[in-house]
């Protein structure tokens, strides 16, 4: 009997001398952080940001000759366009009947001549084709009969004759949100970069994660506080412990802190981006992080 027990108390010695198998897994154990697929948005050729916007159709009669022409205003709405077709007086065009303001006519009834521009919205699937609108610019004189004995000689016709103006596609002069745009390098909007928590969500300053919490860190391009395309990324700032990668394009920032800063720090990430409407326009965005601590024991 004395032997049994002094067996149990050795037993329960030794058990009680190794060291507890629980620890936190070594870096190449962690499990791989997930990353979206990237999105690819499909620019339009021709496509340019729209900063001159249509108003309307004007028709001005001096003495006699008409002007049919377009008004627009200097202004954005956050939109683009892009040329689909410059037509010449009386020319059909695949895109008649298709434009919110119609195509008007001359007095003989043949078509005007203009520009047929495709508009569109950027969403999160990419450009969002939403209306076709037709540029006006042609113009018409009619020679009265009468204006002299000469004249009524040489034209007894008693109706008017119409002369009309028409000048070759090439020599049609565009309406200015075209001659600001077309060339090779377009105005440029007003670009702001900022970093989110979510793909569509608020740009932020601050953010406060938890500890070996995985969290996505969503670069953002804005032109005139429009939401636009991500061309590329890069973190120019290394505190993580861990991270998906130091560049990417559609994808965000997954990042981990395995460490506490020291008592008031606070971490910050800090990203180079570029954007699909200004490729070589090189923009910087932070956001300070802060790191709390779960209930765990270190």
């Amino acid at each position: 009997m004395k032997t049994r027990i002094a067996f149990l108390l050795t037993s329960i010695l030794l058990l009680s001398s190794i060291p507890a198998n629980g620890r936190e897994p070594l870096e190449d154990e962690w499990p791989p952080i997930p990353v979206p697929d990237p999105v690819a948005f499909v620019v339009p050729s021709g496509l340019y940001f729209v900063t001159d916007t249509y108003v309307a159709d004007v028709t001005a009669t001096s003495d006699a000759t008409t002007v049919y022409s377009t008004t627009t205003v200097h202004e954005s709405t956050g939109t683009y366009a892009r040329v689909v077709d410059a037509v010449d007086t009386g020319r059909s065009s695949p895109f008649d009947g298709m434009a919110f303001n119609g195509r008007g006519a001359l007095t003989n009834g043949q078509a005007l001549a203009g520009t047929y521009y495709e508009n569109f919205v950027l969403t999160a699937a990419g450009y969002l084709p939403v209306s076709i609108v037709f540029f006006q610019d042609d113009s018409e004189t009619k020679r009265r009969q009468g204006v002299s004995t000469s004249a009524v000689a040489a034209k007894p016709s008693a109706s008017p004759v119409v002369t009309v103006t028409t000048r070759p596609r090439d020599e049609i002069a565009r309406p200015p949100s075209i001659k600001e745009q077309v060339p090779v390098e377009p105005a440029r909007p007003t670009l702001r970069a900022g970093v989110s928590l979510a793909s569509d969500g608020p740009t932020l300053v601050s953010a406060e994660v938890l500890r070996g919490r995985l969290v996505q860190f969503w670069p953002r391009v804005f032109a005139n506080n429009v939401a636009v395309p991500i061309r590329s990324w890069r973190l120019v700032s290394a505190q993580p412990d861990r991270i998906s990668a130091n560049t990417g394009s559609t994808q965000p920032l997954a990042a981990q802190w395995m460490r506490m800063p020291a008592p008031g720090v606070s971490w910050s990430l800090r990203f180079e981006i570029f954007s699909e409407v200004a490729p070589t326009e090189r923009l910087e965005a932070e956001i300070s992080v802060t790191v709390r601590s779960p209930a765990l024991v270190d």
